[in-house]
């Protein structure tokens, strides 16, 4: 199956890519049916347990509601509710995740010390996760709106694309078009780990971005210091072992008197880089759960999952990302590209 694939792939381009978009779009459609399905079977549990634990105080006065007359209606009724409801949800889902990239302006509040990089304005992107479905056109999309923000420094902070740089070449092009005056800056995520970080790492410098490898770099703007720093993913040590996420070698040597902002693509790092003394820590990786019901579920996991947050000195940014990752749906969440303003 992964030769036919593959066959397929580099035959027949645009095959694979039809395929690819119905594959993903069906996983996505099939996982409404089965969360509806499941909560439409817990709630019929949960009414027959009432109902017996009833019957055993109470005798009935009338037929009960699961009776067998009424008992083929109610499945018949609510599997048709079930397909209209999945369907909906999966439409609905789809357009949201292809919709133009909302963008969302967080102001950073300085303290005195900070003062001269008031006016700041940095671009967060996160999760484009280019591959077959999120193709040239929405990157250009994304890198336009980018532009139009007019933002001193940009930061990619995870999750490119899944797939090889020779298979994306094209797709990820747009990103070589980005402007910013103080540079566009990329660190890893755990998807460019799967896709051969190394290559990406040597791609993502010929579009003009300066990984950060656990290092940092010192930004000067209107007199003021800024010391920008990347880490690796948290996973990435697991793949390669000069690539072990460290917070504490990224900060070290940076001028005492500077704004210190990690990029960090998952959220998890704040713990690290927050005993370490960054003053901001900007991550993706969640996708805010990217569409119901699992935007709920997973905080079971992550206690970080979008927007603001405050852990001990540190403040956190967890973005919803820029892309998607497997079925192309959002519903209750939607793509994002963060304006920090220093203020």
């Amino acid at each position: 199956m992964v030769h036919l694939y593959l066959r397929v792939n580099f035959i027949y381009p645009d095959i694979s890519q039809s395929l690819a978009w119905v594959g993903y779009t069906s996983l996505g459609l099939v996982s409404y049916f089965f969360c509806l399905s499941f909560f439409r079977d817990l709630l019929i549990i949960i009414s027959l347990i009432a109902l017996k634990i009833k019957q055993l105080f109470i005798k009935p006065k009338k037929a009960p509601f699961f009776n067998p007359e009424r008992r083929g209606f109610l499945f018949k009724a609510s599997g048709l509710t079930i397909t209209a409801l999945s369907t909906s949800a999966a439409a609905f889902g789809y357009f949201s995740a292809l919709r133009e990239p909302k963008v969302v302006q967080i102001d950073i509040k300085l303290k005195e010390a900070f003062k001269n990089l008031k006016g700041l304005k940095i671009v967060q992107f996160t999760d484009l996760h280019v591959g077959s479905t999120i193709k040239y056109n929405y990157v250009k999309r994304v890198c336009d709106t980018i532009n139009t923000l007019k933002a001193d420094l940009v930061v990619f902070t995870g999750d490119l694309a899944d797939g090889s740089p020779q298979d994306l070449a094209l797709d990820v092009s747009p990103l070589m078009d980005l402007y910013t005056p103080l540079g566009k800056y990329f660190v890893t995520g755990n998807h460019e780990y799967y896709s051969g970080a190394k290559r990406w790492l040597h791609e993502v410098k010929l579009l003009g971005f300066e990984p950060l490898i656990n290092e940092h770099r010192v930004i000067e703007y209107n007199n003021g210091l800024l010391t920008l720093a990347g880490v690796t993913d948290i996973r990435a040590g697991s793949f390669f072992k000069d690539h072990v996420s460290s917070p504490e070698k990224a900060i070290q040597g940076c001028p005492e008197n500077s704004f210190k902002l990690l990029c960090a693509h998952q959220p998890k790092s704040i713990y690290r880089a927050s005993q370490a003394g960054f003053d901001l820590q900007l991550s993706g990786h969640t996708h805010g759960g990217q569409y119901f019901p699992f935007n709920y579920f997973i905080r079971l996991k992550h206690p970080f999952v979008k927007g603001v947050y405050h852990y001990q000195n540190t403040q956190l940014y967890v973005s919803q990302g820029t892309g998607y990752w497997g079925p192309p749906l959002r519903l209750g969440t939607f793509p994002e590209i963060t304006l920090f303003k220093f203020i």
